[in-house]
């Protein structure tokens, strides 16, 4: 596929198709389905000029295009169509005085609507043309009054390219801009194939899910070539769902047939005449927007705009959010005593839920001694005598793994792993991995038509590849197998004698498959699965594409990845660390198993190994696939990053990977000879600059491989909501560092001095996203939920009494600031801190640490968060006194602090920098941005309290230092306490 260029190209005159070749097709030459859509197109790009101008009934999705929905578009507005196709819709609004930007996956489609301009004499209003997928392109942000989408979103059938899409075409809206977006019925596809009369294909589409999903692939080779390409059709609901998901908020709903919807043979009739087709436009114009006619027809259109920030109000009870936290309370579902349990699978049959896990006797495991670059040498099994054991999965509790019965062994084979199970036409079919004593692994298949009481004898039908010169020549084993649109498919894991990577392949009757090649390689050097990608399960996801989890060999753990066409792999990186010491998976998380649950979600199960070498079936709980599959891409990773990480761990003296005693004073910073290596100080773990022939990375070695992996984790689940770097684990035997992108940028901190409209501009965008991201995610309180950094609510109750002691001379003391009087004296304070450090209230997903020196501005105004070691579920009370004492401490605001103690009061002065250090620091102005939330703030004063403990512990001859209580007094103002009149 063809990499989006940068920017919009200038329109040039008509010329052949370019700068869209399809690249070599995929699957042993079948193209994947962008390929299929941009074939489609480009073999016949007029196709979509006819269809538009072929009968009234057609012609009516301009007239209420046109008439109705962009009709009050502002005069002489710049447009940008993405899915332009031949140019139906931007010539009519050149020659309406618009100035047109066009963007379409097809070449020869661009062609021709360029040379529509330039027959109608209207280049001067082509701005622009770019030839590229709309989930790449890249249009330049704010420049434009409208965005069209009429076409794009019904050929994205994953989400997550979707809202990409959708993402990247808001960017591109000026201000006060709007989207429109037009999307298929899911009758639409139906009803088309009934008319051409293939009902056939009609029941298969609707046994493969399709009403579900709304995924339609061709099932003929007719349809793919008069019809449609693979195409997504949605309901309403979905693409409310959708537009939210990309920050976007619905305005508009119109049907594009309105009452003509379902009546194409009498609409071409009467409306065959100008008159009566006026007519028939009038009517259906007038209908369009009637609520139950919206999704009656082929197409609805939806306009929008980027989400305002909510304003003050009141909160109602909010509803639970989708958090995307994977693996958090993880439970043991199946162990048992001298036995190794290991390897499940699972699958609904005939209304039950089953599981195959893989037993054995501990005793009979035989290991080698191996040596793995970078590790210490460690046991490798070689052998034993592991059978397959079928058994029923209860919906809460463990598996009784005395209700399990037996699978069949293969002949020959004395060990068996890793059985698949498939159900289809009511027969169980099961795909264990056998070997004889010392011998390959190999794939073989067994059949039940009892439920799995009894099984056809085990034959092979995948054995190791006979060329020496493939990735599996060694081995094949761990199947996961699916039957899916009339196909069986196999991801497997093949060994060349070095490395495990995870292959495909095909049979049109579950027994003869034909090899498709690899389909998730290992990684570059550092990476999770440099060593191995291996043990692949594969799930069907709601959007009509694949979940694939498989276990990463270097790390140790579990990785995703996403795809539409089962062979090409989008990778969504780590999704499931292992445990920590003590836990039951602190060597190994490995060996997933995907059993389907509520719409959208699958329950992942997995096998963990403990320090005493002890494997056992692990509960991680849901996975919502959605949200999992708005992750990004890790960062990629180079044979030059793992250079200079080994170069970092073997120079750079042990005194600088110590953490300053202050973490806000200077500190020691290492730099090497060649200017290559610099290391920020202060900072509470070793932070790194790398610079490398192509960029410069940061290296962060974090507080272990722990903590490391879940900043990174963190990262991956914040990008949905806010900007932050891209980011991937390396690791380094058993170590991990975090390597980020490098942001070169200022913290947002040093702006409120230096540049106080930029600094508003980005903590107004910062604030809105927060309360986008906590209403996503906020959850109702639950201890076993609540995430802590090291200011553990221990810690915090230990310094609100360590004030409380210090306060105690002035215990009834009010402050009064700058000659302001107040009754909020220093006891009240402590009171409400205490009160404050009692669990309740809410919860929401965060950064941990959210304070304006974690946020970085570019000399251009784009923003990051960086560091997210402890992000998680935390307090959003806690949350926002976080966010709130940093705009006192960081932001060099206040000055000139003095403090006099007399007998009844605290009089304290400062000074405040401008009008934002007056509105920022002495009304609610930052608070109210996020009324509407169920924020207490009376929790968020007395969250400050500990906030600032360091600031008010300085000097013991006073109750606190004279700014400390200066940022204490204004703390009350902020949270609207106290506010001076």
């Amino acid at each position: 596929m063809t990499s989006a260029p940068t920017s919009l190209s200038p329109a040039s005159p008509p010329s052949p198709a370019r700068d869209c070749s399809p690249t070599t097709a995929l699957s042993g030459g079948e193209p994947t389905d962008l390929e299929q859509v941009r074939t489609f197109y480009d073999t016949d790009p007029e196709r979509e000029w006819q269809r538009t101008q072929s009968s009234p009934y057609h012609r009516l999705e301009a007239e209420v295009i046109h008439r109705q929905v962009l009709a009050n578009l502002p005069p002489a507005s710049r447009i940008l169509d993405i899915g332009s196709g031949p140019g139906v819709h931007a010539l009519a609004l050149a020659r309406a005085g618009h100035s047109v930007a066009l963007a379409d996956i097809s070449a020869a489609s661009l062609d021709s609507a360029r040379a529509r301009f330039h027959q109608a004499g209207l280049e001067g209003q082509l701005l622009s043309t770019q030839c590229a997928p709309a989930q790449h392109l890249a249009p330049p942000e704010g420049q434009f009054d409208a965005v069209l989408l009429f076409g794009p979103l019904y050929h994205l059938l994953d989400d997550a390219d979707a809202t990409e899409a959708l993402r990247r075409a808001a960017r591109a809206l000026k201000p006060d801009g709007q989207l429109f977006a037009i999307f298929l019925t899911r009758t639409s596809v139906l009803r088309d194939l009934l008319k051409r009369g293939r009902c056939n294909e009609i029941t298969a589409l609707i046994r493969s899910g399709y009403l579900d999903t709304g995924r339609y692939l061709p099932l003929s080779t007719a349809s793919a070539t008069d019809y449609m390409p693979p195409t997504r059709t949605h309901r309403l609901a979905e693409t409310e769902n959708l537009l939210r998901s990309a920050g976007l908020q619905v305005t508009g709903r119109w049907s594009l047939e309105g009452i003509a919807a379902w009546m194409r043979p009498y609409v071409d009739d009467v409306g065959a005449g100008p008159d009566a087709f006026s007519g028939l436009s009038e009517a259906v114009r007038a209908t369009t927007e009637l609520a139950e006619l919206v999704e009656a027809g082929d197409h609805f259109l939806l306009s929008a705009i980027p989400s305002p920030v909510p304003r003050p109000g009141t909160h109602s009870a909010p509803r639970a959010g989708r958090t995307d936290r994977i693996g958090r309370h993880r439970s043991v579902l199946a162990a048992a005593a001298n036995q190794t349990v290991f390897a499940p699978a699972g699958v609904h049959h005939r209304g039950r839920r089953l599981l195959t896990v893989t037993i054995g006797p501990t005793d009979a495991r035989t290991y080698t001694p191996r040596q793995l670059p970078g590790r210490a040498p460690e046991p490798w099994y070689t052998g034993g005598r592991n059978r397959a054991l079928l058994c029923p999965l209860p919906t809460i509790g463990p598996i009784c793994l005395a209700d399990g019965h037996p699978l069949p062994v293969p002949d020959g084979c004395d060990d068996v792993t890793g059985t698949s199970l498939v159900s289809h036409h009511d027969a169980l079919h099961a795909y264990p991995s056998a070997r004889p004593d010392g011998g390959a692994w190999a794939i073989y298949r067994s059949t039940s038509h009892d439920g799995g009481a009894t099984w056809t004898r085990p034959h092979l039908v995948l054995a190791p590849s006979d060329d020496p010169q493939a990735t599996d020549h060694e081995h094949v084993l761990l199947p996961s197998v699916l039957h899916r649109a009339g196909t069986w498919w196999m991801w497997y894991a093949g060994r060349d004698g070095h490395h495990r990577r995870i292959h495909l392949a095909t049979s049109p009757d579950g027994q003869t498959w034909t090899r498709r090649g690899l389909a998730v390689t290992t990684g570059p050097a550092g990476a999770p699965d440099a060593y191995a990608a291996d043990c692949p399960a594969v799930t069907p996801t709601p959007d009509g594409g694949l979940l694939m989890v498989y276990g990463a060999g270097t790390s140790r753990s579990l990785a995703a990845a996403h795809s539409t066409d089962g062979l090409t792999w989008r990778p969504l990186g780590v999704i499931l660390n292992r445990g920590g010491p003590g836990t039951p998976d602190s060597r190994y998380a490995f060996y997933p198993a995907l059993v389907p649950d509520a719409a959208g979600r699958v329950r992942l199960l997995y096998a963990g190994e403990d320090d005493a070498a002890r494997w056992q079936i692990l509960d991680a709980g849901l996975l919502d696939i959605a949200l999992l599959a708005e992750r990004p891409a890790p960062l990629p990773l180079d044979e030059k990053v793992d250079a200079a990480v080994a170069r970092i761990r073997a120079e750079v003296p042990d005194r600088y990977w110590q953490p300053p005693h202050d973490c806000h004073a200077p500190a020691p910073a290492y730099a090497s000879a060649d200017g290559t290596i610099t290391q920020f100080r202060p900072s509470s773990t070793p932070v790194f600059a790398a610079r490398t022939p192509h960029t410069t990375v940061i290296i962060k070695a974090g507080r272990g491989r722990v903590f490391t992996e879940r900043e990174h984790t963190g990262l991956q689940a914040l990008a949905r909501h806010l900007p932050v770097p891209a980011t991937a684990l390396h690791y380094r035997g058993a170590e991990a560092m975090l390597i980020s992108e490098a942001i070169d940028g200022v913290p947002l901190r040093d702006l409120a001095v230096t540049a106080p409209e930029q600094f508003v501009r980005v903590l107004k965008d910062l604030t809105a996203r927060l309360v986008q991201s906590a209403t996503a995610t906020l959850t109702a309180y639950q201890e076993q939920d609540a995430d802590y950094s090291l200011q553990t609510p221990a810690v915090l109750s230990g310094w609100v009494e360590d004030l409380a002691r210090r306060m105690r001379p002035w215990w009834d003391h009010p402050l009064h600031l700058n000659g302001a009087p107040s009754q909020l004296t220093c006891g009240a304070l402590i009171h409400l801190a205490r009160r404050a450090l009692t669990p309740g209230g809410w919860l929401a997903y965060g950064t941990g640490d959210l304070h304006l020196d974690n946020v970085l501005v570019n000399a251009s105004g784009r923003w990051w968060v960086i560091d997210g070691e402890f992000a998680g579920l935390h307090d959003l009370d806690q949350q926002l006194a976080k966010l709130a004492g940093s705009c006192l401490k960081h932001t060099g605001l206040l000055t000139s602090a003095a403090v006099t103690a007399h007998h009844d009061a605290l009089d304290i002065t400062c000074e405040l920098t401008g009008p934002l250090g007056n509105q920022l620091l002495s009304t609610s102005w930052l608070l109210s941005r996020f009324d509407g939330l169920p924020v207490h703030r009376g929790r968020v004063l007395g969250l400050l309290l500990p906030d600032l403990y360091f600031r008010l512990t300085r000097d013991d001859s006073v109750p606190a230092t004279a700014e400390g209580l200066a940022q204490l007094a204004l703390a009350a103002r902020m949270t609207g306490h106290e506010v001076a009149p």
